[in-house]
């Protein structure tokens, strides 16, 4: 029974969800100066205006294609590092220094703006065919920036789809983290995994098959939604985790740590020890299994599964729903192009 729910819910090869990717923490796109990122294969450049709405054009300049996240903001504008050449907030190409300061702007010098908009405390980017979703991705009891909250992220050499596999996996801590996160038993007991209104929800207790004086139940419960959103709770902790490819072979991580039951001075400090220890558990441990595993990330219908993968079966399940429902939205606005093509 479980090997036929898996099957139902594979998905070959590692073609992207459409939605509302995060692709960057609010707090690292500042007015003063322009930060690069690559994000679904797109190299982009973002920046504050002036009235500090976020702006993200691609990182490349139209006269000669210089990055221009190695350039700097100059009265509200990004200024090329090449030659200089001035975009303002709405991508309009404001100054060609070489041809003098008031000269006119030749046509095909303007940046085409990307929209994204900024919730949560996260940049988030739309990916797909069609109108972006009204909303953004959240789960309900989902962390909010502010003090008493810890925030991280950085670039992992690790294909996004592994890493949302390695996500909704609780049964490898004993095994995998068991020098660095001790005191957890093998054995997944009182499971429950379920979808709710496209979320999944998951939650076990994790025993020890021999109880002990050290060897006490550990308790987990988790939400996943697409296209990669992670809501746990364990050991003291809610974390937030937000994932974005970055190409084929690295991902993006944005990790956001609430304590439970903390006073706020109390769990921002802890947070961020909490935060470091989980990127370095990963950069450890995590990253050299996911990098040897055989088959291609995002094909589960080779593997051989069982009842604690059943959260991974689900959430691949959405995956496949959603990644048809945006081929179908596809062929629509293709045919729909050429019905008004053909008059």
């Amino acid at each position: 029974m479980m090997n036929e729910q898996i099957s139902d819910a594979s998905v070959t090869g590692a073609q992207d969800v459409p939605g509302w990717y995060p692709i960057a923490a609010s707090g690292g796109v500042v007015k003063r100066k322009p930060i690069g990122i690559k994000r679904l294969g797109q190299a982009l450049v973002l920046w504050r205006a002036d009235d500090g709405r976020v702006v993200c054009v691609p990182d490349r300049c139209s006269h000669r294609a210089a990055a221009l996240s190695a350039g700097k903001i100059r009265d509200g504008c990004l200024e090329c590092p090449y030659h200089g050449l001035r975009f303002d907030a709405s991508g309009r190409c404001v100054l060609i220094p070489a041809n003098g300061v008031g000269a006119a702007v030749p046509q095909g010098f303007d940046l085409h703006p990307i929209n994204v908009r900024e919730e949560h405390g996260i940049i988030w980017y739309w990916y797909g065919e069609g109108e972006p979703a009204r909303e953004v991705p959240w789960i309900p009891g989902a962390s909010e920036p502010g003090f008493g909250a810890a925030e991280y992220w950085y670039d992992a050499a690790v294909p996004y789809l592994r890493i949302v596999e390695n996500l909704a996996d609780f049964h490898h801590f004993p095994i995998l983290h068991k020098t660095m996160i001790p005191g957890i038993g093998t054995r997944m007991d009182e499971m429950d995994a379920h979808v709710e209104n496209k979320i999944v929800v998951f939650s076990a207790t994790m025993r020890y098959e021999k109880p002990g004086a050290l060897r006490r139940d550990a308790k987990i419960k988790a939400s996943f939604t697409l296209p990669a959103i992670a809501l746990i709770e364990f050991g003291g902790f809610y974390v937030n985790y937000f994932l974005c490819p970055i190409d084929d072979h690295s991902c993006w991580v944005f990790g956001r740590y609430r304590g439970v039951k903390m006073p706020d001075l109390i769990a921002h400090a802890v947070g961020k020890l909490a935060a470091r220890y989980d990127r370095a558990i990963f950069m450890l441990q995590d990253r050299h299994v996911l990098l040897a595993q055989g088959d291609a990330p995002g094909d589960l219908s080779h593997f051989k599964l069982y009842p604690a993968d059943r959260a991974l079966a689900l959430l691949w399940g959405l995956r496949k729903q959603a990644i048809l429902e945006g081929r179908r939205s596809g062929t629509e606005l293709q045919n729909d192009a050429a019905a008004a093509a053909a008059g």
